[in-house]
């Protein structure tokens, strides 16, 4: 019984390879009376499903591709790897093995496509990858793809999961207002374009609803180099007139701000109140600790598995999943209606 393989047990039980699949892989799809005939045959011949065999038999890789954006930011790539543990938590149950690249924007996407030309994946998952060359050439090869916090448009032609960040800017300008904040300042970089235009439409729609004016001084362009970011952050620290807080568009930048803040004699909360979008692992830990809108990053990795299976196996999908947003009140903001 030992040469057994998928095709013969699904022989022995008068179903199709696929049932098979479906059964070994704990997977709906089959009816209970199907599973507990797959499953019964299984306990009975001692059959131990071989991953060559089953890649051979089913015609799969069992392998999904994950594309990582390397940032010279190492905060960024936190981000990044915290998505990654949702991936494979979600990856083990289905029988999925995950490989995975980290790429910059000069980086030859050959090998990847290379990689997806020779089945040696099932699909793609783009984490904060955008390259529409590379999306295009997916697409062209037909290959299942889903592009995760990857910040483009929400049209529907790409499968999409992503942050909610209009919402969770829109959040944390909230935070502030009802904590007594009428002068607040925005940090944010200007690119990628979507995730600009979210973070800072939150931000200038919640102040407008309020009856607040951005002001242009308080909201520097920052880059994703931590140098640049620190320049920037530091000069508008200077200007004669400071906000009474600043919101900014990813935890990376707040801690910025709080240590330039340090630099120039600055106290936070009680000459600056800072929140940051993200609540990345090491905001608890700040000195003080920051507030942050934050967001479930393991199901972030998770929906994009789910969404590129449903792809793969041509289930329907939803096209754009947007994760929900909370807010973690920290001591990085004061009270102004207390004081």
């Amino acid at each position: 019984m030992s040469n057994l393989t998928i095709r013969d047990i699904a022989k022995m039980a008068g179903v199709s390879t696929t049932a098979v699949s479906f059964v070994l892989n704990n997977r709906e799809g089959v009816s209970e009376a199907t599973r507990q005939k797959v499953q019964e045959i299984i306990r009975r011949t001692g059959f131990t499903p071989n991953v060559h065999t089953r890649r051979l038999n089913l015609g799969k890789s069992f392998t999904i591709h994950v594309v990582l954006r390397q940032y010279p930011y190492n905060l960024f790539n936190q981000f990044a790897l915290e998505t990654l543990s949702g991936i494979f938590t979600a990856c083990k149950p289905l029988g999925y093995s995950v490989i995975f690249t980290f790429v910059d924007s000069g980086t030859d996407c050959g090998q990847l496509l290379e990689s997806v030309r020779s089945k040696d994946c099932d699909g793609v998952i783009l984490n904060q990858v955008s390259d529409p060359s590379l999306i295009s050439l997916l697409q062209q090869e037909a290959i299942p793809f889903v592009c995760v916090d990857s910040h483009m448009k929400k049209d529907g032609s790409v499968p999409i999961v992503e942050v909610d960040y209009w919402q969770a800017a829109h959040q944390a300008a909230e935070f502030l207002y009802d904590n007594g904040h009428r002068e607040i300042g925005y940090i944010g970089p200007e690119t990628p374009t979507e995730y600009y235009v979210s973070t800072f439409g939150g931000y200038a729609a919640a102040l407008k609803e309020h009856g607040l004016v951005c002001n242009p001084a308080w909201m520097p362009d920052v880059s994703f180099s931590e140098a640049s970011a620190e320049a920037a952050i530091s000069q508008v620290l200077q200007c004669p007139e400071l906000p009474s807080a600043f919101l900014c568009a990813g935890d990376s930048f707040a801690i910025d701000v709080i240590r330039s803040a340090k630099k120039h004699g600055l106290r936070v909360p009680e000459d600056l109140s800072i929140i940051g979008l993200d609540d990345l692992f090491v905001s608890q830990y700040l000195e003080p600790p920051l507030s942050s809108v934050g967001f479930d990053k393991e199901a972030l990795g998770k929906r994009a598995v789910e969404t590129l299976f449903r792809i793969m196996n041509g289930q329907v999908f939803e096209p754009v999943i947007l994760i929900p947003t909370h807010l973690v009140s920290r001591g990085s903001v004061k009270n102004l209606r207390l004081s």
